[in-house]
């Protein structure tokens, strides 16, 4: 169902009303501040790893685009990292540092994540569903001084540190997700976020109207920014956390499931492992999918070489697994002001 002109009309009037909220530029709030407490540890410096040319001409143009926003600063810190650059989905690149190091003489910070599955139930029965993606999310999140200088990284050009949350420190998700938790605090009935992904769903339209400009409000508030062309605003059904859902209905991504159906028979225990990870994200429309998926699991425990014997149980899991995402299930999204009726489980 797609909206009417007076919908349309509606929603280009709210979203104009916080047009600087939606911005390409990184917000930077006051609500939060990130730490990094590594007790009495030593500076740990690593050498920066050796790039190609390219990715040289990659990162001098990072560098100087993170300078101009003040995302970094000179540094003269006895701490450093090596770069990383990581490409995304959407063809940009993300520029990363490998903490490893670092974070392994980090106190961790056990804020709880929300549960994905918890999250696509609230949005599944929905009739409006909006999303909202917070400007390269983490780094609108400040660091605290003595966290600036054990956030240095290093570079074929000099030492830099940084002045926001970057991308691959331990504890980044917990200060993030603790931020938008409190961001969103007293609105559970009707907005959920998992870190930078805000979901906004609404059984009507005029609540919907409603519910997202009081969202906006709440971001506008904390200095957040949101990236227009990755929202979704006032449709029946959305991507969500990997997911397709509204209008009652959960299923999957039919660009993942593809990807799994091509995925070619795993020679290595990391392969059978990466497989895992994609189709385990999907195991909830896989019925029994922990036996189903043993034979592949066991192959991955640590007493098993890294080269993988693939025998006929594993190759029917494989084939199973992939028969079952390609036939496209769909879940009904539960109802939990009704009474549920529970079947016998595994023949009790």
């Amino acid at each position: 169902m797609t909206l009417g002109r007076m919908q349309r009309q509606q929603i280009q009037e709210l979203c104009t009303s916080y047009a600087p909220t939606f911005s390409a530029t990184p917000g930077l709030t006051e609500r939060a501040y990130h730490s990094i407490d590594t007790g009495n540890a030593h500076p740990i410096r690593v050498q920066p790893y050796r790039v190609s040319p390219q990715a040289k001409t990659a990162i001098e143009r990072e560098i100087q685009d993170m300078l101009r926003m003040g995302v970094i600063r000179p540094s003269e810190s006895a701490w450093a990292s090596p770069v990383v650059l990581v490409p995304k989905p959407d063809g940009e690149i993300r520029f990363c540092v490998d903490y490893h190091k670092l974070n392994a003489v980090t106190r961790p910070d056990n804020y709880p994540m929300p549960r994905t599955d918890e999250l696509l139930e609230k949005l599944g029965r929905a009739q409006f569903i909006s999303t909202l993606d917070l400007t390269k999310g983490y780094w609108q999140v400040p660091l605290d001084e003595s966290a600036k200088e054990r956030s240095a990284f290093t570079t074929h050009l000099r030492l830099y540190e940084f002045n926001v949350l970057p991308f691959g420190l331990q504890n980044a998700p917990a200060t993030f997700q603790r931020l938008v938790d409190g961001l969103l605090a007293g609105l559970g009935e009707y907005a959920v976020a998992y870190l930078d992904d805000v979901a906004i769903f609404s059984d009507s339209w005029a609540d919907h109207l409603e519910h997202l400009q009081k969202v906006l409000e709440r971001i506008r508030e904390a200095g957040l920014t949101v990236k227009a062309k990755k929202c979704q605003i006032g449709l029946n059904r959305v991507t969500y956390l990997g997911h397709q859902v509204g209008q009652g209905t959960i299923s999957s991504l039919q660009a993942k499931v593809d990807a799994i159906q091509k995925w070619p028979v795993p020679k290595s225990k990391k392969q059978v492992q990466s497989f895992l990870g994609l189709a385990g994200y999907y195991r909830l429309f896989v019925p029994h999918y922990s036996q189903i998926a043993a034979p592949l699991t066991d192959l991955t425990k640590k007493k098993q070489p890294n080269a993988v014997q693939w025998t006929e149980k594993c190759q029917k899991a494989f084939n199973k697994l992939k028969a079952t995402l390609m036939s496209d299930p769909v879940l009904r999204a539960p109802d939990f002001d009704k009474l549920f009726m529970l079947g016998r489980i595994c023949g009790y």
